[in-house]
């Protein structure tokens, strides 16, 4: 696209100081094909919560702390300079250092306002005013502000109505739905029982997916939470992420998470509290001799994380003695591991 120049070298700067400790961002790459190749080493870069988001190029990151900042930074680095053309050209909803109340803030949430709009409405109304006309609906008066228009302004009134609506939704997609077909979308009745609909829903998304040659049911990768809105999940909400079957536990924890959330407003803290985990080991160590076919075996087996003991893994088909000693002393190692803060 461009030859390595200075234009070039800001841009990738400024993506850069964009990154920062437990702010969302989002990558978007042109190819999908490209997305699927990087798709896992995104998804398993260590403290990044990388996850693809469903519209067949976008990766969203949610680093947990410094270290995992500079991780990210690496891997946006490695793919610009690798090819301009699958290059990260989107990061984040809103640009850091805008408040989130002003008019600039509240205008850059919306898909569709980019920042020179919404640097002109800023110079027109104040926030106060903004919120009137948004909550009046009154669109052609919202038009008729610089930089505006009425596409945008619907598409404002649009955000912000689905922004207060109680409604909510089970988003899945597959890691590749330009070709799997559309996502699945569940709207919740938060007054019925939350687990027969989470379990309805993750049946319908099975559609999305192949058969697992190594277990049946290969669901499509990941169920979200979302508002009215779709785009964006919903902060402080679980995530159910499995490459291998819904087992029954992952269906009740999360149906338990929903309620608890949703429906009683409890406030999670920490990506353990958000995801349900099954075979962690295999996304933060590297063990040598255990590839993604052993990983599948192992969670096709239904084993927890606190199961992974040699005597248990040694009796899986198709695990040799040595993957087994290994995985269960990375195991091991991984639940006697002292932090230091």
């Amino acid at each position: 696209m461009f030859e390595s120049g200075l234009e070039d070298n800001v841009f990738r700067r400024r993506l850069m100081k964009e990154v920062a400790p437990g702010v969302p961002v989002h990558f978007s790459f042109y190819s999908p094909s490209v997305k699927v190749q990087v798709m896992y080493p995104a998804e398993h870069l260590p403290g990044a919560n990388g996850r693809y988001i469903g519209d067949a190029v976008t990766i969203e990151f949610v680093p947990e702390d410094a270290s995992a900042v500079e991780r990210v930074r690496e891997y946006v680095w490695h793919w610009e300079n690798h090819n301009a053309f699958t290059a990260v050209r989107k990061i984040n909803h809103l640009r850091r250092g805008v408040c989130p109340t002003s008019v600039q803030g509240m205008l850059e949430l919306v898909r569709g306002v980019d920042r020179r709009a919404a640097s002109k409405v800023a110079e027109a109304a104040d926030a106060e005013e903004l919120l009137a006309l948004v909550d009046e609906g009154d669109i052609k008066t919202l038009g008729r502000l610089p930089g505006m228009g009425e596409k945008r302004a619907r598409a404002v009134v649009e955000f912000y109505e689905n922004e207060r609506s109680e409604r909510r939704f089970l988003y899945a997609a597959n890691r590749n739905d330009r070709f799997r077909g559309q996502p699945v979308v569940t709207e919740l009745d938060l007054g019925r029982d939350l687990e027969d609909q989470v379990w309805d829903h993750a049946g319908r998304a099975r559609r999305l997916g192949d058969p697992d040659p190594l277990g049946p049911n290969e669901p499509p990768g990941h169920t979200t939470v979302r508002n009215a809105n779709l785009l964006h999940p919903l902060p402080m909400t679980p995530s159910l992420m499995s490459r291998g079957v819904y087992y029954q536990e992952q269906i009740e924890h999360f149906a338990d998470t929903l309620r608890r959330v949703l429906v009683e407003g409890e406030r999670l803290a920490g990506v353990e509290a958000l995801r349900i985990q099954r075979g962690k080991i295999f996304h933060t160590t590297k063990m040598p001799g255990v590839g993604m076919k052993t990983r599948a075996r192992v969670l096709a087996s239904g084993l927890l994380d606190t199961e992974y003991t040699y005597e248990n893994l040694v009796v899986i088909p198709g695990i040799t003695e040595a993957q087994a000693l290994t995985i269960a002393e990375a195991a091991r190692a991984a639940r006697t591991e002292v932090r230091v803060v």
